[in-house]
């Protein structure tokens, strides 16, 4: 496994951000990987055992973003099967206005 820090995370003004779990063919990993550290868009890259092969770190300015970040750059590169996107929610907010009720 490797971690590879790619590029400093955007404003917290204004950005959305998802870890992408990503499955590549047999033997490509490393090519998806290099590919990945490309794009501005990927903060973090994890290349993990398990279900999935690649776990990345990405950040956009919004939905809209993140939506053509992912058809357009990432489910084109060579090597890549399918992908999986969580995205984070700020849970310390809610919580924090909870706890004021």
């Amino acid at each position: 496994m490797r971690n590879l820090f790619i590029h400093p995370p955007l404003s917290p003004l204004c950005m959305e951000k998802a870890y992408m779990l990503i499955n590549t063919r047999q033997g490509k990993m490393r090519i998806a990987s290099s590919k990945l550290k490309e794009f501005k868009e990927v903060i973090e890259i994890h290349e993990v055992y398990g279900r999935f092969d690649i776990v990345a770190e990405v950040e956009t300015k919004n939905n809209t973003e993140l939506k053509a970040f992912i058809q357009n750059k990432v489910q084109i590169i060579e090597g890549i099967r399918n992908t999986e996107v969580l995205l984070v929610s700020d849970i310390e907010e809610e919580s924090e206005e909870e706890e004021k009720k």
